[in-house]
């Protein structure tokens, strides 16, 4: 009689690999999964992105270990193959074995792959939408393949990108090795607070070296980006320094040296310094460790019955997945973000003061009911395919577009919210001003509250200005005795007047 291999296989898909913190001897492991058909077994996969030991560093180390504890025997035989994916599902690179696994035992391959291989010489290969796509094929016995199951699971390393400009003032005057610090929030778990310190060295060497400093307050949120940009009096940016960490050794990349020294930026006062102010736009990248882990999903084998009716079919079938097809197709919003991008067939242009921006009618109209007027009705728009945004600025437009495309919003600050929000009340966009009311509330503080206070009442934004006024009189000290109410009282005083007045209201027991 022929004998029967029953196979089981597991699918681990690791999102955003190339933005993996880990040294050598840590490692990401999957989530646990129990081979059905194979004994009871329960299993997982431990990927070293950097080697399990210190003579493996310069490669990927990838082993099967057997669960703690399962419902299996002490000791199962099996073979197995690991292999590391393309995207279409074929095997970059494999290796068979068979081994005895007791119970918290484990072998694999410390040398699998090289570090480079996948993140610079074959990364597009090893590496398609930056998804690391590992493979475990479990069976027992020879003979026929009976297929017992299949399972999927997926980790994705976080990422969080911010942007923010950096101010010194009195550049010219400022003393060597004396920092100016920024701190900047993020959106992490961990409350992560970023600083950012500029400072001139004066040394005989190096002299007036301009250097940012980048520290995050927590070790799990790690910097793997850096550029600087440094801003003119018009606002145009001029990069001065790029770096980052995507290499095997992963060095420090916290400190990052200006490529235009103090001397340079003094000769150029007019333009780089006005009102003697250094305006540094930074853009930073984080990876904020693992920020989910889960089994999403598990094929058990086919009824007799349903097998019978496949059988045909079974050659031809072998080794397709839909899921792991699916996971290397861009979605839709990718796709229209790759058109804006692109500037394929555009039929508009969106015109500031200094710059157009192409565009496509069509998705302006889905997605703002203003353009849609525009562009339909018979007005000037319509005729001339140009709407002219003369109040809103190059960055804000862009980041206006980007997200009629692609439904995200980039590196979102304070200030470009409240940009963002204007633009969203003006040209109708709910969904984009809901996000910057969110990121407003959410970032809001005492000496903030009177500049939400103004817009939200501008905007005629009831909600926003209710909880605003709530804050406000929460933190009534703080808030009126700062230099922001009191330009408040100077610029909009029937605001203040009314805020006082509610303030009154309440301390009389009123609603």
């Amino acid at each position: 009689m022929t004998g029967v291999r029953k196979e089981y296989k597991f699918m681990w898909f690791i999102e955003n690999y190339s933005y993996c913190c880990h040294e050598h001897r840590e490692k990401l492991v999957c989530p646990e999964f129990t081979a059905d058909g194979l004994e009871g077994t329960a299993w997982i996969l431990s990927v070293y992105p950097r080697g399990s030991k210190e003579e493996d560093k310069g490669y990927i180390s990838l082993f099967l270990n057997r669960s703690g504890v399962d419902d299996g025997p002490e000791n199962i035989s099996l073979d197995y193959e690991l292999s590391v994916l393309a995207a279409d599902g074929s095997a970059l690179f494999s290796k068979k074995c068979r081994n005895t696994f007791k119970l918290r035992g484990g072998y694999g391959c410390p040398k699998f792959i090289p570090v480079d291989d996948v993140l610079l010489r074959r990364k597009g290969d090893y590496l398609p939408q930056d998804s690391l796509r590992v493979c475990c094929k479990m069976w027992k016995g020879e003979g026929d393949i009976q297929k017992v199951g299949q399972c999927t699971a997926r980790t994705r390393i976080g990422i969080e990108k911010i942007s923010f400009i950096h101010k010194v003032k009195s550049f010219s005057t400022l003393e060597p090795n004396v920092k100016k610090t920024l701190h900047i929030g993020t959106h992490t778990k961990t409350g992560c607070i970023i600083s950012s310190s500029l400072y001139v060295t004066n040394d005989s060497c190096c002299e007036g070296k301009i250097t940012v400093e980048i520290v995050p307050s927590v070790s799990d949120c790690v910097l793997l980006k850096q550029k600087l940009s440094l801003l003119d009096r018009s606002g145009n940016a001029t990069e001065c320094g790029k770096v980052d960490r995507f290499s095997a050794t992963r060095e420090d990349i916290r400190k990052l040296s200006l490529s235009l020294t103090r001397t340079v930026i003094l000769n150029r006062k007019s333009e780089y310094l006005p009102k003697d102010e250094l305006s540094l736009l930074c853009k930073c990248t984080f990876s904020t460790g693992v920020e989910l882990e889960k089994i999403e999903e598990t094929e058990y084998v086919l009824p007799i019955t349903a097998a019978k009716q496949s059988c045909n079919n079974a050659q031809k079938r072998d080794g397709y997945n839909a899921a792991e097809k699916l996971s290397a197709c861009t979605s839709a919003s990718e796709d229209m973000e790759a058109i804006y991008v692109n500037q394929c067939l555009t039929d508009v242009v969106l015109k500031t003061k200094t710059k157009t921006f192409p565009a496509h009618k069509i998705v302006l109209c889905a997605r703002s009911s203003v353009f849609k007027a525009m562009l339909t009705n018979d007005m000037k728009e319509k005729n001339t395919d140009c709407i002219q945004v003369d109040d809103l600025e190059n960055y804000i437009v862009q980041q206006l577009l980007l997200f009629l495309y692609s439904d995200k919003i980039e590196s979102l600050q304070w200030e470009s919210a409240i940009k963002l929000y204007y633009a969203a009340d003006k040209y109708a966009i709910d969904k984009m001003k809901v996000l910057c009311s969110a990121f407003l509330v959410d970032n809001l503080s005492t000496s903030t509250a009177s500049e939400l206070l103004l817009l939200a009442d501008t905007h005629n934004d009831s909600d926003l200005k209710n909880f605003v006024e709530d804050f406000i009189l929460e933190h009534e000290d703080d808030v009126f005795g700062s230099d922001e109410w009191e330009k408040l009282i100077e610029t909009n005083p029937q605001l203040v007047i009314k805020t006082m007045h509610l303030k009154y209201k309440r301390g009389k027991g009123g609603k």
